[in-house]
């Protein structure tokens, strides 16, 4: 039996005969059996040394070979014999390994990556995901008069996945690679994959999608943002972030586009349809996550904070459409306000982060946005102290209140300028009055204990505002009664609860 190293031996020589031999099937089908032993031999750092440019033109050679073979038989499907059709199917299989050897061999090897760049693999695995992609598409036109074709469908798509895995890892941090690769696969090609039935194809895509735009000054970035065909694409990676394709190198390519400040021209792309909410998920999970090791090394320098004009951003556009969460949380109808709702999540998850966004979090007139808008919500709806205790089905005005009292409680914290902005607006008295428990803003009343710790923190023309409460009028309601509780006035004007017998409730 021959070994491994022989067998890589006999490849890097150009042994292998390949096409012209009098028995093709033997030969490919010999030959795609020493590749499967020679991947998992390539996964040691040791045998990926041995890989040089001899061996990669042997292996151009092959893949040429095989690419002329399967195509010579499949120019007239009908006429195949039972033997050409096992030929085909063993040399598409033979190719999927080659392009597999390949991709192993550069592994955290960046040599090997520039050998075969030099010699010109890459054009050859291009040319493949394009011969590929036309024999897979002939093949499924023609399934119904020559079933057996169905068998190559499958095979094809192995060899696109492969190819485009390989072409995934040529563009890591190479700009010439990603330019040839940009140049070949866009915009047509990159279209065509993202409408592929196979997710590990639209996967691969938007990898390579992220290698070639998630940099500072990528020219295929701005391509792509100039042209509708760019703009189609984006709607289509963000829509392949959503079930049932849930693709990961998708939600990547999308951050990318966050981190190198193009936020705001993707929302424009897809801020009229459903897409926008899961941009704004993107974007919630990335402020709200630690970044992985992997994540920092891909995205290197971008990885340390989304760009604080993402939220400068998202605070102008809340602003202006203040109104739809105003008649949100009074109880008005308003579909489109949703958008806006999730803004100001984002929003009060981001004022917390006072080391990476000073420039959110010292932003006044955000501040004195929030507090307007709480203000008036109180005024048409004031809160109520006698909150029904019932399951709540969150709606589109679910949590607002606490959400905007977040927002003062963070952007206060240490800040004498906002506590007094706050205080002059009247938004003191209006936080003493959420001090309550609510089942539409859970934790309303911890997060206003906390905003007035924020207020109070040495600040004495907050703190008399406190000092100068005086008590109101008692008020026993009808749910105190029925559980016993009374509350009553004592000397001194100090209230004083009582349990009493407890009335039935009236039939």
């Amino acid at each position: 039996m021959v070994d491994v190293d022989t067998n890589f031996d006999r490849i890097r020589r150009g042994v292998w005969v390949g096409p012209n031999a009098a028995k093709p099937y033997v030969e490919w089908n010999d030959l795609s059996r020493v590749l499967t032993d020679l991947l998992k031999w390539a996964r040691s750092p040791e045998s990926r040394e041995k890989f040089d440019e001899v061996m990669y033109d042997s292996l151009k050679s092959l893949l040429k070979a095989a690419n002329n073979d399967v195509k010579n038989k499949v120019e007239n499907l009908s006429k195949l014999t039972q033997r050409d059709v096992d030929t085909v199917t063993v040399t598409i299989i033979a190719t999927a390994n080659i392009i597999r050897l390949l991709r192993n061999s550069v592994i955290n090897l960046p040599r090997n990556q520039f050998l075969q760049v030099k010699t010109g693999l890459l054009d050859c695995i291009l040319d493949s995901v394009y011969f590929y992609h036309d024999v897979g598409t002939k093949c499924h036109r023609v399934k119904h008069k020559i079933p057996y074709v169905l068998t190559y469908t499958p095979l094809c798509i192995e060899v696109i996945r492969a190819a485009l895995q390989l072409t995934s890892n040529l563009c890591v941090g190479n700009h010439a690679v990603q330019g040839a690769v940009w140049a070949r696969l866009y915009p047509g090609m990159f279209n065509t994959l993202l409408s592929s039935i196979d997710k590990q194809v639209k996967n691969y895509v938007c990898a390579i999608l992220f290698h070639c735009t998630a940099w500072n000054g990528s020219a295929a970035l701005e391509e792509m943002m100039k042209g509708e065909e760019g703009k189609q694409m984006i709607r289509q990676c963000i829509g392949l972030i959503q079930p049932p394709n849930s693709l990961d190198w998708a939600q990547l390519f999308v951050e990318g586009l966050i981190c190198v400040e193009r936020f705001t021209c993707v929302f424009e792309i897809c801020k009229d349809d459903n897409l926008v909410f899961t941009l704004l998920e993107v974007l919630s999970e990335k402020v709200k996550s630690a970044p992985s090791a992997t994540k920092k090394q891909l995205f290197g320098e971008l990885e340390s904070a989304v760009p604080v004009t993402t939220f400068l951003f998202l605070a102008k556009l809340f602003a202006k459409n203040r109104q739809q969460i105003i008649d949100l949380a009074t109880g008005v109808n308003v579909p489109e306000g949703e958008v806006t709702v999730r803004i100001l999540h984002i929003l009060a998850k981001v004022t917390g982060l006072f080391e990476h966004y000073t420039r959110i979090t010292n932003n006044t007139p955000f501040l004195e946005c929030v507090v307007k808008i709480l203000n008036e919500i109180n005024t048409k709806k004031p809160i109520r102290f006698d909150q029904p205790k019932e399951e709540v089905t969150p709606d589109g005005s679910f949590a607002i209140r606490r959400e905007l009292i977040r927002v003062i409680t963070n952007m206060c914290s240490k800040n004498k300028a906002h506590q007094d902005k706050v205080r002059l607006l009247g938004g003191v008295h209006t936080v003493l009055n959420h001090c309550v428990v609510d089942q539409q803003n859970p934790y309303l009343q911890q997060w206003c204990i906390v905003a007035l710790r924020m207020l109070m923190d040495d600040n004495q023309e907050n703190q008399d505002i406190v000092r100068g409460l005086q008590n109101q009028n008692i008020e026993n309601n009808e749910a105190m009664k029925q559980l016993g509780i009374e509350v009553a006035k004592m000397d001194g004007d100090k209230p004083r609860v009582a349990v009493v017998h407890p009335t039935e409730p009236e039939n």
